[in-house]
């Protein structure tokens, strides 16, 4: 099976805005399709540049991992990092694939860049997994790439080609757990506490937008809203508190979009399987009533 390196490009080295934010995000998105590729059969390792000191770091694991494909992941802000990387690992060989919210929205500017063999627009797990299927077919190729989803690339006459989005996973709850184990997650508690006087994890309970706003039918997860069980979030809940020593999550979702019933389930649930844990919103909310809700000196 092929082996798949993902990259996250963001160094807090060179972030100053981010080390002042004092609140480190582990790449979310990065976690679920290693756990879904690996849940294929297929091996992965993740480079996390969040504590690294510089792009050598990426250079070295390439060397080590030898991936058949690099994936790396890039918003507006880590564009010209993750183009940088993807030249980096051009240089060993492996196929570059480029996906996240940026090049979604820009598939041709990636592709016109140097190293960067694919782009992957929208959600990246069955689109990513075909990939490794073709490389390991030793079938990937303008031609085969012409008539799958969820791509973009360069066509024989040199032209970029963006075919249609792959239509989104509809049963969340299906999805593999995100690969936690594959970055330092330690390390991002401690500096949390440390930052914040408390720790806290990260969690997704939903993909997609909940008001059908117009600039989200180019996001990464398009516009539909697909809501995971509350009986699936408390099940990784536990997971979590079992494996990490944690005092509150912090949802990814827009909060203020979900019904209060599904907050009022996800209790229940949580009580059920005993890890009852308080949570956070990822940003600023307006609302204030919902059950489990904490947003003391979190925001």
């Amino acid at each position: 099976m092929a082996r798949l390196l993902l990259a996250h490009p963001l160094f807090l080295s060179k972030s100053n805005a981010e080390v002042e934010a004092s609140s480190p995000y582990f790449p979310l998105g990065l976690l679920y399709l290693a756990g879904y590729v690996r849940h294929a059969g297929h091996e992965v390792a993740i480079f996390d540049g969040t504590f690294s000191p510089d792009e050598q770091a990426f250079v070295d694991m390439v060397n080590e991992f030898r991936p058949d494909m690099v994936g790396i992941s890039a918003l507006q802000p880590t564009r010209s990092d993750a183009l940088l990387l993807a030249r980096l690992a051009a240089e060993k060989g492996p196929v570059v694939v480029l996906g996240g919210p940026d090049p979604t929205l820009a598939p041709a500017d990636y592709l016109a860049a140097t190293g960067v063999d694919i782009v992957v627009h929208h959600e990246g797990e069955q689109t990513i997994t075909r990939l490794l299927e073709l490389l390991d077919a030793d079938d990937l190729s303008p031609q085969t790439l012409a008539t799958e989803a969820g791509v973009a690339f360069l066509d024989d006459t040199g032209q970029p080609q963006v075919n249609q989005p792959r239509p989104p996973i509809e049963n969340l709850d299906e999805l593999p757990l995100p690969a936690r184990d594959l970055i330092d997650m330690d390390r991002y508690l401690q500096v949390w506490e440390d930052d914040n006087g408390y720790s806290s994890l990260t969690i997704a309970t939903s993909r997609g937008c909940p008001f059908g706003c117009v600039w989200c039918r180019d996001a990464v997860h398009g516009d539909s809203y697909r809501q995971r069980s509350p009986e699936s979030v408390a099940a990784e809940v536990k997971e979590l508190t079992s494996n990490y020593d944690i005092t509150r999550l912090r949802l990814v979702d827009d909060v203020d979009g979900m019904p209060r019933e599904w907050f009022e389930d996800w209790e229940q649930a949580l009580e059920n399987n005993d890890t009852m844990i308080p949570f956070e919103p990822l940003s600023q909310s307006a609302r204030a009533d919902l059950p489990l809700l904490d947003v003391q000196d979190s925001l």
